[in-house]
C-alpha cells in the first residue's frame, strides 16, 4: 500500500525510502511502460566521495525488487547470492548490454537523481533532515532528454 507523507503540491510526493519501491513499480503497472531509463551516480570508491554519473537503459518486464515476490518474474543469478539490498535496487535487464549477464541494479535511493518509465519523468531528491525524498515530475521535453542522455543532472537543475 502507497502511503504518502506529505503532498504539499500536485507536482510533488514526498515518500519514506521504504516506499518509493512500491511507488516505482505502480507508475511502470500504470503506464504500462515496456522500458525506462536511470540516472544515478555510482557508488564511489572511498567513503564520502561521489561516484561517477551513470545512464542505464533498462527494460521494464523482468524488474525483480525480491521484495514481496510478486513483482517480475524471476531472474537468473550468477551462481551467487544477491549482495544488494532488495528494498533500495531493483533488478533489471539493462538493453545496451548484447550478451553475457544482463542483469544491473537500479538503486531507490540518494543516489538516484531521474527514473524516466515510458514518457514520464519523475525526479528524485533526498531530503536527509526529515530522511524523506521528494519525488517531482518535470515536462518530458527533449532539452531534458538531451541534458539527461549526455549526464548533465546537475547543469539542468541549475537552470
Amino acid at each position: 500500500m502507497l502511503i504518502v507523507i506529505k503532498e504539499s503540491k500536485p507536482d510533488q510526493i514526498i515518500l519514506h525510502q521504504n516506499e518509493i519501491h512500491t511507488f516505482v513499480d505502480k507508475q511502470i503497472v500504470k503506464y504500462k511502460a515496456q522500458k525506462g531509463v536511470a540516472c544515478f551516480y555510482k557508488i564511489g570508491q572511498r567513503p564520502g566521495i561521489i561516484g561517477e554519473k551513470r545512464i542505464m537503459k533498462f527494460d521494464t518486464k523482468n524488474r525483480k525488487f525480491h521484495v514481496d515476490g510478486t513483482t517480475g518474474k524471476r531472474l537468473y543469478k550468477k551462481g551467487k547470492k544477491r549482495t544488494t539490498t532488495p528494498e533500495n535496487n531493483m533488478l533489471v535487464t539493462d538493453v545496451e548490454v548484447k550478451s553475457g549477464y544482463k542483469f544491473r541494479n537500479v538503486p531507490l535511493n540518494q543516489r538516484l537523481r531521474y527514473l524516466l518509465i515510458g514518457k514520464k519523468v519523475y525526479k528524485f531528491r533526498y531530503l536527509d533532515t526529515h530522511d524523506v525524498y521528494e519525488i517531482t515530475f518535470p515536462k518530458y521535453t527533449n532539452k531534458l532528454i538531451t541534458d539527461l542522455s549526455q549526464k548533465k543532472f546537475e547543469d539542468h537543475e541549475q537552470k
